[in-house]
């Protein structure tokens, strides 16, 4: 019985693992891959892509859990990621050596939008594969 209570709330622990590590990345102060700024953008930007779109991914996980993600999952997963990204561009405001930039937001966006597409498709498959219904 106890297991069984349990088993929804394991479909957010990487959701919330990728939660913490944007956030332990972002406190970090003056974090660059390189003072060259045509090195460090496209690493900066890839960063923001990964990150956003495996946690708008793991949060579609979360949300249908076993079965076919539903519209309004890919609403709720899209909301909480954006609003989270929005969150860490204030957060990093207040970290040393840090800026909180629009454009990242605009890049976590996007991340997030592309990690939904792949995993609404994974995620859609796989319950067509073990004949889930889409509200089941």
């Amino acid at each position: 019985m106890k297991s069984s209570r349990l088993r929804p709330l394991l479909y957010w622990l990487p959701a919330l693992a990728v939660m913490a590590l944007i956030f332990m990345l972002s406190s970090q102060s003056g974090l660059r891959v390189s003072e060259d700024a045509a090195v460090d953008k496209p690493f900066r930007i890839s960063g923001h892509l990964l990150a956003y779109a495996a946690l708008a991914g793991c949060l579609l996980l979360a949300l249908s859990r076993e079965r076919r993600p539903r519209p309004v999952d890919v609403v709720i997963a899209f909301v909480i990621a954006v609003l989270y990204g929005a969150s860490d561009e204030l957060h990093q405001s207040f970290v040393p050596d840090r800026t909180g930039r629009l454009d990242d937001l605009v890049v976590d966006t996007i991340g997030a939008m592309v990690g939904l597409a792949v995993a609404y498709v994974v995620l859609a498959r796989r319950a067509r594969a073990v004949g889930h219904s889409p509200h089941g």
